[in-house]
């Protein structure tokens, strides 16, 4: 994408539709109470003519009066916030494996080691930490970037960061691949200068390139000004045009839709290939439960008890103090009743305890929670909504099935992406820092499984597949360790192999040998009680042989 030119509205007119949409996920996703209000006050304030815009409302988008002597009332429940958490979990509880293709050439085996080891190294927790961020992103806004980053102040290896989608402007080609991408970040103002600062970082195959802007209102880009005059980007080392070079043919910033298509913004030519958020589609349940809960405080609130007292139990204060009343007194004199007091004589206090419908507003935020679960693409047994009951994968599975449906849509998108930012990440490390190159490798990526059984379980399974001798070594070990590559699989079942061959081997020959032809000390029994081992054979003394041909000639 080509710079901004002076002076040019920004974000773009042609944003106008993803910002609003990343505004109100935004809002239900921190929870900002004045942003709901101000988001949905404004969508009602054009539709509050008619019929559809009576019946079309939003609880946030009901004002508080001005002149209210009351405080706001209105609660807001996390859930959006809790649902975008769980989908990043759900995809990066366990960092996804990355390798190097098999290869089957002796002689690069050793490079493809090299690589692999290069993978682990960049691909460390803090990179676990990034992944996890922006599957969360992803969830509220429909899609995230990851960016390969670099500092050889600070590294000695370059790291990836990730970005939130309201803060760039993607180019896209044909098939919805990514061409380019323009960051913009908002630089802090200078001491005693009124103005906005724009950082501008625009990613294409091979470079990045970086311009400052400044800007005297919120609605410009402003004008294009040199690195050098804001002290954040006066340290960048570029190149001629205000250029990096990545030393990669490939884009070293990728995009991640959270799941295909954008229902809203499908024919937006814009936003036709941006994911689509967890929350479209359930915001209207979000402010059903939030009016829901509302209700209930609101009920709790005004069932406080109150102690109704007759006039004449007041104490009356100074001019402008007012009356008060002593709730721990224990002796009251009898006075006269003020007139029209419902008190009797036996009467003087009476206290009022309104009912609070805790059931029923209890219920109804329940449901509400499940439904907006499933209109998120999760099953609620996935939040704890089923209680804490062990069960097997399967079962779990079983359960949750939708969530596993969903986890599985999102694998799709994640992987491919993943694999291309890792072959960026190698690159700028072979070009900036010296490391390995990959060639034309690009890595493979695997998601461990969401949902595994037990230790116990495991093992009882593999008991039983090889006690039926039904499966191999190798395939009990793949079992077992679901995530290693051939190679640790290769050299666990060597190392099986090696330790069984240690055992006695059931033939005649080692049965009473205290040495087994395999060097087994454990198998044999002492030689002087049964015979001897020599040279292969069992050969016994010619008393215990004698007796026990008579033995054998009695029981016939």
């Amino acid at each position: 994408m080509v710079m901004p030119a002076n002076g040019q509205a920004w974000p773009p007119l042609n944003q106008n539709n993803i910002q609003n949409e990343y505004q109100s996920h935004d809002a239900w996703y921190t929870g900002d109470e004045d942003q709901l209000t101000r988001i949905y006050s404004l969508q009602q304030a054009s539709q509050r003519l008619g019929l559809f815009g009576q019946v079309k409302r939003f609880f946030w988008g009901e004002p508080t009066p001005a002149n209210s002597m009351q405080r706001p009332v209105k609660t807001h429940i996390p859930l959006p916030a809790e649902i975008a958490r769980m989908s990043a979990a759900q995809l990066f509880a366990e960092m996804p494996t990355f390798s190097n293709p098999a290869n089957n050439d002796t002689d690069s085996r050793n490079d493809d080691d090299k690589l692999n080891t290069t993978i682990t190294t960049l691909l460390d927790d803090s990179a676990h930490a990034e992944l996890l961020q922006a599957a969360e992103l992803a969830s509220v806004f429909g899609g995230a970037y990851l960016r390969v980053t670099w500092d050889t102040s600070v590294d000695s290896k370059p790291f990836i960061t990730a970005t939130s989608p309201d803060n760039a402007i993607p180019t896209f080609g044909l098939g919805g691949h990514l061409q380019s991408v323009l960051f913009w970040t908002q630089l802090p103002r200078l001491e005693g200068v009124k103005r906005n600062y724009t950082l501008l970082e625009d990613y294409t195959p091979g470079h990045i390139e970086y311009a400052v802007y400044e800007s005297s209102n919120e609605t410009s880009i402003g004008k294009r000004i040199p690195l050098d005059v804001h002290p954040v980007t006066a340290g960048l080392q570029v190149e001629e045009n205000s250029h990096i070079s990545t030393g990669s043919d490939l884009l070293t910033a990728v995009y991640i839709p959270n799941l295909m298509p954008n229902r809203r913004l499908r024919t937006d030519p814009a936003a036709q290939h941006m994911g689509r958020s967890d929350f479209e589609g359930a915001e209207p349940i979000f402010d059903m439960l939030d009016e829901a809960y509302t209700s209930w405080m609101r009920d709790i609130r005004l069932g406080k008890a109150r102690v109704f007292a007759s006039r004449t139990l007041l104490q009356q204060g100074k001019p402008g103090q007012g009356s008060t009343f002593n709730t721990d007194q224990e002796i009251f004199t009898p006075l006269e009743h003020a007139p029209g007091s419902k008190l009797n004589d036996s009467s003087q206090l009476e206290t009022f305890q309104p009912n609070i419908r805790w059931e029923e507003h209890q219920q109804t935020c329940q449901d509400l929670i499940q439904r907006a679960y499933s209109a998120c693409g999760y099953s609620p047994s996935t939040f704890g909504q089923s209680g804490d009951v062990a069960m097997t994968a399967t079962e779990v599975q079983a359960r949750e099935r939708l969530t596993m449906l969903t986890r599985g849509s999102k694998i799709l998108y994640w992987r491919p992406q993943l694999a291309n930012l890792c072959a960026a990440l190698i690159d700028v490390n072979h070009f900036v820092f010296n490391g390995p190159d990959r060639g034309d490798m690009i890595p493979d990526v695997e998601f461990p499984p969401a949902a595994t059984d037990s230790p116990n379980t495991v093992a009882q399974t593999l008991n039983l597949l090889n006690d039926a001798e039904s499966t191999s070594v190798a395939t009990r070990v793949r079992m077992l360790h679901p995530d290693w590559d051939m190679g640790e699989i290769d050299t666990e079942v060597e190392q099986i192999k090696s330790d069984l061959s240690m055992l006695p081997i059931s033939s005649d020959t080692n049965l009473y040998a205290a040495v087994a032809n395999n060097g087994s000390t454990t198998g044999g029994v002492q030689t002087n009680q049964k015979g001897s081992y020599v040279d292969g054979t069992v050969g016994a003394d010619d008393d215990s042989q004698q007796q026990s041909t008579g033995a054998a000639e009695s029981e016939r």
